[in-house]
């Protein structure tokens, strides 16, 4: 009976936890914490060192590109970091009014559109030329985008190596 509970768990979080990423949830934490809550549990049949230290570099270079690329690419652009702040905060308001709207395809999009329209009215406040803040905004749409991408890449790994861990 235990055998069959936690395939069926891990067949909820594999599902589950990927959809928590798109929307800029912990999903890819919750996907870590039970790899490691599987092979502390049951070592025997759960406990792979290489496995779970694979998790942990996905894991980590995922938080580490949404991290870098999200906030820091749009430095390039040579603006403040105050630009940089609020960019990530519209960004981060998009993803929850865009999921509001349309749940899962809304929360990448609101994210891309909160990031863009931030940039964009920040940069338009600031030079009052509407050709750089578009420039900006293309800037930021493209920044969150690869942000997510990764991110979302990182937590598809991990519900494989889910699989992995459990299944085979």
């Amino acid at each position: 009976m235990d055998f069959f509970l936690e395939r069926a768990l891990t067949a909820f979080l594999v599902v589950f936890c990927p959809l928590l990423s798109i929307f800029d949830l912990p999903g890819n934490s919750l996907l870590l914490l039970s790899a490691f809550g599987f092979a502390f549990w049951n070592e025997g049949a759960y406990f792979n060192g290489r496995l779970l230290s694979a998790m942990v570099l996905v894991y980590v270079l995922g938080e580490c590109w949404e991290f870098v690329v999200g906030l820091f690419g749009i430095k390039k652009e040579k603006v403040s970091w105050l630009a940089v702040f609020l960019i990530g905060v519209g960004g981060f308001a998009g993803t929850i009014m865009g999921t509001m709207a349309v749940p899962i395809l809304g929360s990448v999009v609101g994210g891309i559109a909160g990031a863009a329209a931030t940039a964009f009215v920040y940069e338009f406040i600031r030079t009052g030329m509407q050709a750089d803040a578009a420039h900006l905004a293309w800037a930021a749409a493209k920044m969150k985008f690869l942000a997510v991408i990764g991110k979302i890449a990182a937590g598809i790994t991990l519900a494989v190596l889910l699989v992995k861990l459990v299944y085979f």
